[in-house]
């Protein structure tokens, strides 16, 4: 009685727009209270306990890394480079927004970090260039998925933190993966662009100006470089690597593009502080409330119900990604990542997936509810920034969305695509 009590909970403040974090402490809260000999001590054990873990210190160098790098104009940089290499197919605004973000993303490691960033650069460019607002709105929505998938990425961190896989391992899974997604983008784009006539841009680029233009990217795209050359190579942790992001940053906008002044230092620690400070509070809530479930020993009913219907692996990942679809369109991928992983992954294990490649099939999956209502983070950011309705974005997102389901479909049942890159590296 006490699960279905925690539950109604959970969905009532999902309903009535309660920030996910406070619901999950809410319902987790409640759980707790409803299990008979429980002390409330264990509330605030639990909290600790969930972020009490060394991987979870690289999110906050991650996130001030970014604000840092964006509060330097480095954005700026990135297009011009990525206006250079797709600006003369047709819809060149639209593929500059998907390679953008490819590049953003490994800056930033977030969605919403990205589609914020690069909405409030490339839609109102679009839109005045002839593009139609939900389109313009959806192509930066849907390209922002890579962020949390091509390294750093925070979700990894997450799942790392909470399951126990190696963060670099993840990180490299997640390199094709990311490309694969903004490479599907841009096939969306092309035929759309074709068909509606959007522009191209009349871009005259002498050998010598791509030469200068590149060498002001570079300094953007090195950072990527650092951290997974560094994670890869052994040489530091993805901790170390995040502080090592903070240092290049600081190095970047102070001595290279000379951007950054000290009295901006205040305000981007500030945003760093509160980003992190809703990021933990998710985590530590969903930690509690994943306790919760477990107590409860959910996670052995959902593999038992899940097995009663079938054992066959390839029918197992099915469900199980019917079950992520649904979740990531109501939850917040790292509450979901917390959940959800210690239920679905040993699951997922007996029937014979590799523990890496599960990863990444949750990562996806659950990247993919940005975009979808009724949560669809990445869709409200950028249907506010065009300033359009929610619904007409999420039409015109449907066919980016469709096919990044084949990039899921690849992921889960296409071991060696995902393994490829980590194989080189010696993690799987």
């Amino acid at each position: 009685m006490g699960l279905y009590i925690s539950i109604l909970m959970f969905v009532v403040t999902l309903l009535l727009g309660v920030p996910v974090g406070i619901c999950l402490g809410l319902t987790g809260m409640i759980g707790v209270m409803t299990i008979g000999g429980v002390p409330f001590k264990v509330i605030a054990q639990r909290i600790f306990t969930g972020l009490d873990s060394f991987p979870l210190m690289c999110i906050p160098f991650f996130i001030l890394a970014g604000e840092i790098m964006n509060r330097a104009k480095i954005v700026d940089r990135i297009v011009n480079f990525s206006d250079v290499l797709v600006g003369r197919f047709r819809g060149a605004l639209a593929h500059g927004n998907v390679v953008t973000s490819m590049f953003f993303g490994g800056i930033t490691g977030s969605a919403a970090a990205d589609v914020s960033a690069l909405g409030s650069i490339f839609i109102p460019a679009m839109k005045k260039a002839g593009y139609d607002a939900p389109f313009s709105a959806a192509i930066t929505a849907s390209s922002s998925l890579q962020g949390p998938i091509i390294p750093p990425s925070i979700l990894a961190v997450l799942y790392g933190a909470t399951m126990g896989e190696s963060i670099g391992a993840l990180f490299a899974a997640g390199i094709p993966i990311g490309i694969l997604i903004g490479i599907t983008d841009m096939i969306i784009v092309h035929f759309i662009a074709v068909k509606k006539n959007y522009p191209k841009k009349i871009i005259k680029v002498t050998f010598k100006e791509f030469i200068r233009i590149f060498a002001n990217a570079v300094v953007a795209l090195v950072m990527p470089l650092i951290i997974l050359g560094g994670i890869l190579s052994g040489i530091f942790t993805p901790t170390e690597a995040a502080a090592v992001a903070v240092g290049y940053a600081l190095f970047v906008g102070f001595l290279v593009i000379r951007t950054l002044k000290i009295s901006d230092l205040p305000r981007l620690f500030i945003n760093a502080a509160v980003t992190t400070g809703v990021v933990f509070l998710l985590l530590a809530s969903a930690r509690l409330y994943s306790w919760v479930l477990c107590t409860y020993q959910v996670p052995a009913a959902i593999s038992g119900a899940v097995l009663s219907i079938s054992s066959n692996p390839y029918v197992v990942i099915l469900l199980i990604n019917i079950i992520l679809l649904g979740v990531g369109c109501v939850m917040d991928p790292g509450a979901a990542i917390i959940m959800l992983a210690p239920a679905l992954a040993p699951l997922a294990w007996q029937v014979g997936i590799h523990p890496l490649q599960f990863g990444m099939i949750m990562i996806v999956n659950l990247c993919l509810g940005l975009i979808t209502p009724p949560v669809g983070l990445c869709l409200f950011i950028s249907a506010n920034i065009a300033e359009t309705s929610l619904e007409k974005v999420a039409r015109a997102v449907l066919p980016m969305f469709f096919l990044d389901l084949s990039v899921l479909f690849l992921v889960s049942y296409c071991q060696p695509f995902v393994l490829y890159v980590p194989k080189l590296f010696g993690f799987a």
